[in-house]
């Protein structure tokens, strides 16, 4: 086929071609097949997983899989047929080990949860799922579009920190104090933030006190 086509040459006013109708104007767009496709395979109706290149594209594509319930922790590998010797989450022994109980409600995740809301000025927030988490930063928190982009930021950070914090745990044996992974949290966000974002994110010394000290009042 590309023998036979390879040297073909469409004019422009020509009827030879294709129009993707999701589009207004009808080119292809990633973005849109993806969001018919994501509206396909999930009945949530709320806000769309964000998909900014600050985020680095493995933890955008952890992310998207997690709020689906799709990453592959106890209760899910054993759903397939793999034999997992313990299903407790390794992070406390007193859970079985589901996608939401490792990233949003093991008492290991809530401490580092509660380092980080203390940090942004939150408040005391309880969560019971990954949608819940991201979406608060989404869309509940502020009206402001450049605080909702930097929690989000941040919101991403802490469940890709804790998802790592538990692997080291699961695999390697080794433990890791929630506010360790708290001050991974607040460097990762910063890195992502400064380096590959396009919002105003401060200098360190302001931003390790707070994500939004830098704002103006």
């Amino acid at each position: 086929m590309y023998r036979d086509i390879g040297s073909l040459t469409v004019a422009g006013a020509s009827d030879f071609g294709f129009r993707f109708r999701l589009s207004s104007i009808g080119e292809y767009t990633i973005k849109l097949l993806r969001k018919l496709i994501e509206s396909k395979r999930s009945s949530y109706s709320g806000q769309p997983i964000w998909w900014s290149k600050t985020i680095p594209l493995k933890v955008r594509c952890f992310i998207w899989r997690a709020a689906l319930g799709k990453i592959p922790v106890a209760d899910t590998l054993t759903l397939r047929g793999v034999n997992i010797p313990n299903i407790l989450c390794q992070m406390c022994n007193k859970e079985n080990e589901s996608v939401d109980h490792v990233l949003v409600k093991c008492y290991y995740a809530k401490e580092i949860q509660e380092w980080i809301f203390g940090w942004c000025g939150i408040g005391d927030k309880s969560f019971t799922n990954v949608r819940s988490l991201i979406d608060y930063a989404a869309v509940i928190w502020s009206n402001c579009p450049r605080k909702k982009y930097i929690l989000s930021t941040v919101f991403y950070s802490l469940i890709w920190n804790i998802w790592l914090a538990r692997n080291e745990k699961n695999f390697k044996k080794l433990g890791m104090s929630s506010t360790k992974v708290a001050d991974n949290v607040i460097s990762l966000a910063f890195t992502w933030c400064k380096h590959r974002g396009n919002v105003d994110c401060g200098n360190w010394a302001v931003r390790s006190i707070s994500p939004f000290l830098h704002f103006s009042p």
